[in-house]
């Protein structure tokens, strides 16, 4: 049984290298059209972003299936994720529902619906502002604490993944390599971008 085991996830990982070599043509030939049509274009400059984008979404479909995975009490998207660790984070576990929007940079009605249905499902709750009526917060409860606390250790164990047979000098490379993309992007194109990751946008807020 314990061989048959090992057979199988040879396998699987067999099955998956498989699928990543195929990805990895795909990026390059798409590249390469656009230095086919465009020939003043960089063909390897386009596949380096390319192959960003692409590690985003694997990442996210990462996430999707861990959370899936640890069978919670509550439902549980990347994007409710996100939001529940910002307000663990944030000092005494709270912060007005603008400031969630603008750390998050999604509109005010996405943060609004996610508030509403992490708080149907008691893991936020909304604090009025007394000096303000017009502001209103969002805090962690004791519920969301603890969640937030069971998720924590396996999703920091998700991101360390990713660089796991990196060496240091090859982390902090990368690291260098990934800002300077970012800074390279906001100067070609200037305008207001969120300090933080950001959430995708859920089309409606979970029953």
């Amino acid at each position: 049984m314990v061989q048959a085991g090992k057979t199988q996830e040879s396998a699987s990982r067999t099955v998956e290298a498989d699928e990543q070599s195929i990805a990895e043509d795909v990026l390059r030939a798409s590249a390469q059209r656009y230095h086919d049509e465009l020939p003043d274009m960089d063909a390897e400059a386009i596949e380096v972003l390319l192959a960003l984008l692409r590690s985003v979404r694997v990442h996210r479909t990462a996430v999707t299936r861990q959370l899936e995975s640890l069978e919670l009490p509550v439902g549980m998207t990347g994007a409710r994720y996100t939001l529940l660790m910002t307000l663990y984070f944030s000092r005494e576990s709270l912060l007005a529902q603008n400031e969630i929007s603008r750390e998050l940079n999604v509109s005010r009605t996405n943060i609004t619906n996610l508030i509403d249905g992490l708080e149907r499902d008691d893991l936020v709750e909304r604090v009025p502002n007394p000096a303000d009526r017009r502001v209103s917060y969002a805090q962690l409860t004791e519920r969301g604490r603890t969640i937030c606390e069971q998720l924590m250790p396996t999703m920091a164990e998700l991101m360390q993944d990713a660089t796991r047979d990196f060496s240091p000098d090859e982390r902090a490379q990368l690291k260098a390599l990934l800002y300077r993309v970012q800074r390279n992007i906001i100067e070609a194109h200037p305008g207001h971008y969120s300090r933080g990751l950001g959430v995708d946008q859920e089309p409606q807020a979970l029953p």
